[in-house]
């Protein structure tokens, strides 16, 4: 219908309303359950609004609690911009890539960024690994925090399957440990 304003608005509210649970919920675990941090994973599956929701959950958060551990783990190599207009600290979220993505996660005061790079299911293992590899290092060259690469189904040059061969995980993990300086996976 044409209603790009209305849909901006309403991803705008869906994001302060994320905001809102997430730092509830990172909030009672730390004080109450006992954890020592908390995991945004899968982030930015639905776009710049969502991991602006994840970034300012993450900075109220860690301005709460400095100590508590905060890994934000991404869902792919590229922030879809469903809004296009989202600014984090003066940075457009739309179209970032993982060293850019690591950048403003940091800012927010993230403490271990994961890097998830999406495979093509149409090449080869030997393909998705590289192209992996690429992103990753990049990734991992432009962080001052410790990089954990999200390999499983489907990302980090993994085959998109429900059991992966385990020949093609355990080289794409050693790749990625060997030539992208990771801090784990």
């Amino acid at each position: 219908q044409g209603k790009i304003e209305e849909a901006r608005t309403a991803y705008e509210e869906m994001a302060e309303h994320a905001i809102k649970d997430m730092v509830f919920v990172g909030s009672e675990l730390y004080e109450k359950g006992g954890a020592d941090g908390i995991n945004f994973d899968t982030t930015a599956a639905s776009g710049d609004a969502e991991f602006y929701a994840a970034l300012k959950a993450a900075e109220i958060l860690h301005q709460r609690y400095p100590a508590m551990g905060i890994e934000m783990g991404m869902s792919g190599e590229f922030i879809l911009g469903m809004h296009g207009e989202i600014e984090y600290e003066g940075v457009r979220l739309a179209g970032l890539f993982p060293h850019e993505q690591v950048k403003v996660a940091q800012k927010a005061g993230v403490t271990i960024f994961g890097p998830a790079i999406n495979i093509d299911t149409n090449e080869s293992l030997p393909w998705n690994l590289a192209r992996s590899i690429v992103f990753t290092k990049a990734c991992s060259e432009a962080a001052d925090i410790p990089i954990h690469a999200n390999l499983g189904m489907g990302v980090c040059g993994v085959p998109l399957t429900l059991t992966p061969p385990l020949d093609a995980l355990s080289r794409a993990s050693k790749a990625h440990v060997e030539l992208c300086r990771l801090d784990g996976l």
